[in-house]
């Protein structure tokens, strides 16, 4: 993501109401979390510093305070029977009915895995996009 991009993302992001975001995350927030659960996407870890999480489009995004228990309960999930199946995806959030969805680490799409009707979906090409989607497509 470039910077006139981000800046854009950022100030779309920081329009909305209280209630719709979180806190965002300080370098030390991101060293904690990364020396447990491994590298952070870049444009992600961007946004995690700059937007903290929240609201995109329908879906919420973690915060960093989010992002713990977030990978914890994947993790766990994936060692069941039946449980999630998506590898090499970095989940960063939930969405509304309770399916994980995150950025793919080789390739960079959003995709999210869907437990009712099966299988593992492209959300979006890309966390970019899928901001932009969210964020800057009423502007």
């Amino acid at each position: 993501m470039n910077k006139s991009k981000r800046k854009l993302i950022a100030d779309a992001f920081a329009a909305l109401p209280d209630g719709c975001k979180y806190a965002v995350a300080t370098e030390a927030h991101l060293e904690e979390f990364e020396s447990t659960f491994g590298p952070i996407p870049d444009d992600f870890r961007w946004f995690l510093l700059h937007c903290g999480g929240g609201t995109i489009g329908s879906e919420w995004v973690d915060g960093i305070d989010e992002l713990t228990q977030t990978h914890c309960k994947f993790k766990a999930e994936c060692e069941v029977a039946n449980g999630w199946t998506m590898d090499d995806v970095f989940v960063i959030g939930w969405d509304g009915a309770g399916n994980p969805f995150g950025i793919d680490t080789q390739t960079g799409r959003m995709l999210v895995e869907d437990h009712n009707f099966g299988g593992i979906h492209e959300m979006s090409p890309s966390f970019e996009a899928f901001l932009e989607r969210g964020l800057l497509s009423n502007k």
